[in-house]
């Protein structure tokens, strides 16, 4: 697919054909085979190359052989699951197939250009963001621990950015999930002295959440989500229950004095009604760190693309994002950018439709910071 095309042709070839093989995360075994076909077919030997980082991840390399910085690109891979009038269907319905689409032609494209005039620029295609610690499994495979700077990029749907502009930093909220399992005491219906009832609970519990106060000047939100009792016999004092909660924060620090508020919350509910509270799982994303010289790039090179009206600034987001788990375990400068595509309804929605002339600028955009970042 990648010999003799112009740039153009190619994305949306690779895009077409990416849109019909959606994977999730730890499982995209095709489109990991077809990323490493194409990289090969673009002329990168095998040294250049690393595959099976965290299965289904790879890493490609392009050596100036000069001093310089080393530089990361970061495309994610996988796709979503959905129900869709009962049957389970895989769908590319967060437009990662676009963010491989533009970053593998990049790739051709900085390497038969030269762009890369010093340093050492890597171009990974990570697994797994949409189960949230695909980032981490990259990271513990040693293979970035050289990158100082790293920069990814999203479409973007057309409530946020329209065709034709960009962003320079997107702001993700830091985000978490708890699990907790409530333990009370079984009796029978006519008998509810005797028992501890976990409905009472799981009420008191959700109306402890919702009393949790934090600084009203950190925008964030505490939860509670889910909250099951399993079974199906109604005239007995249940004993057994499941709450979940979702927690969001633009602090990394706030994030954590609200978790330690939420187990407080929680078990002291739980106490009062003489039932046991037990935190079974504890797990998310941090808060986006961005570097302002990184900023000040990814601002200049959408300039660039779109002339002087094509950046529109600082974005803030309420969703989570595994890619700055780079920043905080790497210790390296990041940034995200955010790309207009006209995307509707909106991701995550299994109709959704984005303008593929996106792609296009997509790889403009990430030839032009390479070129101005990478220059001897």
């Amino acid at each position: 697919m990648a010999e003799q095309k112009d740039y153009i042709t190619y994305v949306h070839e690779v895009y077409d054909y990416l849109h019909t093989i959606p994977e999730l995360g730890f499982e995209e075994y095709k489109t990991s085979a077809f990323i490493l076909s194409e990289l090969k077919k673009c002329g990168f030997r095998d040294e250049d190359i690393v595959s099976g980082i965290a299965g289904t991840g790879i890493l490609v390399t392009i050596d100036s052989g000069k001093p310089g910085p080393v530089l990361a690109l970061r495309a994610d891979i996988d796709a979503l699951e959905f129900i869709i009038n009962g049957e389970r269907k895989i769908i590319h319905a967060c437009g990662h197939d676009g963010h491989i689409s533009m970053l593998l032609v990049a790739a051709r494209e900085i390497k038969n250009r030269g762009l890369v005039k010093a340093g050492r620029l890597k171009i990974l295609f990570q697994p797994a963001e949409e189960k949230l610690f695909g980032a981490l499994k990259v990271i513990e495979s040693g293979v970035l621990n050289d990158v100082e700077e790293m920069v990814g990029m999203h479409l973007r749907p057309k409530q946020d950015c329209r065709l034709g502009k960009a962003i320079p930093a997107m702001y993700h909220n830091a985000s978490c999930i708890m699990h907790f399992s409530i333990k009370g005491k079984t009796a029978h219906g006519s008998k509810p002295h005797l028992g501890v009832n976990v409905a009472d609970a799981l009420s008191l519990s959700t109306q402890a959440v919702n009393m949790i106060r934090v600084n009203p000047a950190i925008p964030g939100s505490v939860k509670v989500t889910n909250v099951k009792i399993p079974g199906e016999t109604y005239n007995n004092i249940p004993e057994e229950a499941f709450m979940a909660l979702d927690l969001r924060s633009e602090s990394n620090e706030e994030i954590e004095h609200m978790k330690e508020l939420v187990v407080r919350a929680v078990t002291k509910a739980c106490e009062a009604v003489g039932a046991e509270a037990t935190l079974t799982f504890n797990s998310g994303v941090p808060a986006a760190e961005f570097d302002d010289d990184m900023i000040k790039l990814a601002e200049e090179t959408i300039l660039d693309v779109f002339g002087e009206h094509g950046s529109i600034g600082i974005f803030k987001n309420s969703g989570g994002e595994d890619f700055h788990y780079y920043t905080q375990k790497l210790h390296c400068k990041t940034t995200y950018m955010g790309l207009g595509a006209d995307a509707v309804p909106g991701f995550h929605n299994p109709n959704v439709v984005i303008d593929t002339k996106a792609l296009e600028y997509g790889v403009q955009i990430w030839c032009r910071l390479v070129e101005k970042r990478m220059h001897d």
